[in-house]
């Protein structure tokens, strides 16, 4: 997945392997069969924007990270590990490097699911994992008849996709004023914490409000009332009577 990704986005991609053991990726991107420190010296290593090192031992990854990075202290690397301890230990020694613990990994993608969302993706960034999360908002929802604004602030969570009852066309990165309603389709970008605040509907504490000192002509009256509903998601006939009673 993360290669085809790679491909996608046309960024060139080259495997090290000591053995031609997966014949079906030799298929997919070049790949160079060599003793690894070898084959390092084969790579454009200077040259190139990060290093993956995925082998099933620990240690062995680390060993090729120190490798990378010394033939090539301005590439990334990016390390994989399956035991928690151990990738605390290594990311607090060589702060270069990006360590990620496939195990702690899965446990966070485990307890999202648990909350019976469907989790379509997800990637590391900035020492977290983002989980990229599909709601079909349905009666009862935490979510349901709130404003996009108020899920993105209120949850802490980043709207990338909206669509309305399956039948209407996507709309990318939406606009907040939108308001969920049953039937509608999210996705959005959050934390394993964000989720769980969802799922209890334990939103942030509002820290902001609208002040209206005054109107400067009179389709202010209309068009403000209309704007203040969308903004804040009040009752339209609350905020006309706003803005014909000002102080």
């Amino acid at each position: 997945m993360k290669r085809a990704l790679l491909q996608e986005f046309k960024q060139p991609l080259v495997g090290i392997s000591r053995t031609a053991s997966n014949a079906d990726f030799l298929n997919k991107i070049p790949l160079i069969i060599d003793n690894i420190a070898d084959a390092l010296g084969k790579v454009n290593l200077a040259n190139s924007k990060s290093v993956v090192v995925v082998t099933d031992d620990d240690i062995e990854n680390l060993e090729i990270a120190l490798m990378a990075y010394s033939k090539s202290p301005t590439t990334r690397v990016i390390i994989r590990t399956y035991d928690q301890s151990f990738c605390d230990n290594v990311a607090r020694l060589f702060p270069y490097a990006q360590v990620i613990c496939t195990s702690a990994i899965s446990a966070e993608v485990f307890a999202a699911a648990a909350f019976g969302e469907n989790i379509l993706s997800l990637f590391n960034f900035d020492t977290q994992t983002i989980l990229v999360v599909e709601y079909m908002i349905e009666a009862g929802d935490t979510l349901n008849r709130l404003l996009l604004a108020e899920v993105a602030y209120g949850y802490g969570v980043v709207p990338i996709l909206y669509q309305r009852l399956r039948r209407s066309p996507v709309k990318l990165m939406p606009s907040d004023h939108i308001q969920l309603d049953v039937g509608d389709r999210l996705v959005v970008l959050a934390n394993s914490n964000n989720l769980q605040r969802i799922e209890r509907g334990e939103m942030l504490t509002r820290t902001w409000q609208v002040q209206v000192e005054k109107v400067l002509a009179q389709d202010g009256i209309f068009d403000g009332a209309n704007e203040i509903s969308i903004i804040s998601g009040c009752n339209i006939g609350t905020a006309r009577k706003l803005m014909y009673n000002l102080p």
